[in-house]
């Protein structure tokens, strides 16, 4: 698995995997700590403190079920789909609202490690970012109007 498109704090944004797919933590097979590349940090956020707690203590294999089961996989495709499933899952993201996904990411990102409190707060002001743009004035009057809205990332 690569670390493709998403933050370094909690992996790809998105992860969707063949039945074939195979995650393995094999550190301490070799005598090493399941703590690299921040498996300690990220797993457990993903799946859970007991499930990464024993995939990095045992090295043992995940399977693709499994981990779609934990939450590791968002989605299985068959593997001669996932190419064009990925492309149309980055297609409609991108022909979403740029400015509101950017927001979303940030704020996955910078509410880790605050309050629920602050959090809220943070989300407040991010809405309100949002409503200013031309992207929520179409949104809302397509919404109002039964209209697809056209974003235009402004």
């Amino acid at each position: 698995m690569r670390w493709r498109g998403g933050d370094r704090r909690h992996g790809p944004d998105i992860r969707l995997a063949t039945p074939e797919a195979k995650t393995a933590f094999l550190f301490t097979r070799v005598g090493l700590a399941g703590c690299d590349m921040g498996a300690c940090a990220i797993l457990p956020r993903i799946i859970g403190l007991g499930r990464a707690s024993e995939l990095l203590f045992t090295g043992r294999t995940m399977s693709a079920e499994e981990g779609e089961r934990w939450g590791f996989h968002n989605r299985i495709v068959e593997g001669e789909k996932l190419l064009e499933e990925a492309h149309a899952l980055a297609r409609a993201l991108a022909d979403g609202p740029n400015f509101a996904h950017g927001i979303t990411k940030t704020q996955l990102g910078q509410e880790w490690n605050v309050s629920l409190e602050t959090a809220i707060e943070m989300e407040a002001q991010a809405q309100a970012i949002c409503m200013a743009t031309n992207d929520f004035r179409r949104a809302f009057e397509a919404f109002a109007a039964k209209r697809t809205p056209e974003f235009k990332g402004d």
